[in-house]
């Protein structure tokens, strides 16, 4: 098999994690696995959080054509794997096991698989879980694959430690005007795009701002700063970039990347007339905080009319 490219991994964890807000959780364990275990050309995926496995993907007949006592002694190396990487959060092959090479024997003599990996889950700089997969084919790992794996483990964090990342409490307010009704509707569905990001990434916040540094929209923490001046800067920072790059030529840009020691910020552009702004911390995979807030400014951008008007959710 050959090496894939990094884009090739983003754009897999990319695909698999946007599922995550319209299918129901336990369908988008089994998409996950099923999806990498093709991707990786891997017999057996399985995906470890807490104890034991959660979801196991392309094993097909594999395992029911093995006896009793082996299969025991697969579920135990499954095992021994997935705890190894979530106690020190280090990728792990087979042979890394006391009795590695035995190990690794009975995995290539019985399932056919001569390399077996191991990657931790990470979230909050801790490994909480394991991805599991055995190769059919030698497949040189690379950074991509790594930082794309983990990335995964941020989804799966939010989505196992926030609860519905998209329910709301709030009460429905009666509202008597239909135009007022069809504000109501764009603005939810403005706020379920912010949810959806705000979970995909498991940032400390989103906002959606007005291009002149009109407040709109919040979803997650509360932040250290002042709202208002922080949308101000905002767009007044993105609007100086923009102008600085047009005297050497440059059609101005769309987004910007603004990295801390602590935290980071992502701005993105709205439909040329808002800002969507994405605070991070400690993630995995940045590549893919952009690629969820361009889709999500896309998204934004069909409620444009809407936008100029809104400024509370």
């Amino acid at each position: 098999m050959q090496n894939g490219q990094g884009g090739d991994v983003y754009r897999l964890v990319f695909e698999l994690t946007a599922r995550a807000t319209d299918v129901p959780y336990d369908v988008f364990l089994d998409e996950l696995v099923q999806g990498l275990a093709s991707h990786y050309h891997a017999s057996i995926c399985r995906l470890h959080l807490g104890q034991g496995a959660v979801a196991t993907g392309d094993e097909g007949e594999l395992l029911a054509n093995l006896d009793s006592d082996d299969v025991a002694r697969f579920e135990t190396v499954d095992s021994m794997l997935a705890d190894a990487v979530r106690n020190d959060g280090v990728l792990r092959t087979a042979v890394d096991l006391d009795g590695g090479d035995d190990i690794a024997n009975f995995l290539g003599r019985k399932l056919m698989t001569p390399e077996t990996f191991a990657f931790p889950l990470m979230a909050r700089g801790r490994a909480f879980g394991a991805i599991t997969l055995y190769l059919l084919d030698a497949y040189p790992f690379e950074e991509a694959d790594v930082r794309g794996l983990q990335a995964i483990g941020n989804v799966l964090y939010a989505a196992t430690n926030k609860g519905d990342a998209f329910g709301s409490n709030k009460a429905d307010v009666p509202l008597t005007s239909e135009k007022l009704r069809k504000y109501q509707d764009t603005l939810t569905s403005v706020g379920k795009v912010l949810d959806e990001l705000l979970f995909l990434t498991d940032a400390n916040n989103v906002m959606l701002i007005g291009a002149q540094g009109d407040f709109i929209s919040k979803r997650g923490e509360d932040s250290h700063f002042a709202t208002t001046a922080f949308a101000s800067v905002v767009a007044s920072g993105f609007g100086a970039g923009r102008r600085l790059s047009s005297f050497y030529g440059a059609n101005g840009a769309r987004a910007i990347l603004h990295e801390g020691a602590d935290q980071s910020v992502f701005v993105v552009e709205v439909a040329e007339r808002a800002l969507l702004c994405v605070v991070y911390e400690d993630h995995q995979a940045p590549e893919l905080i952009e690629r969820w807030s361009a889709s999500a400014a896309q998204r934004l951008a069909s409620h444009y009319d809407a936008l100029a008007q809104a400024r509370v959710m």
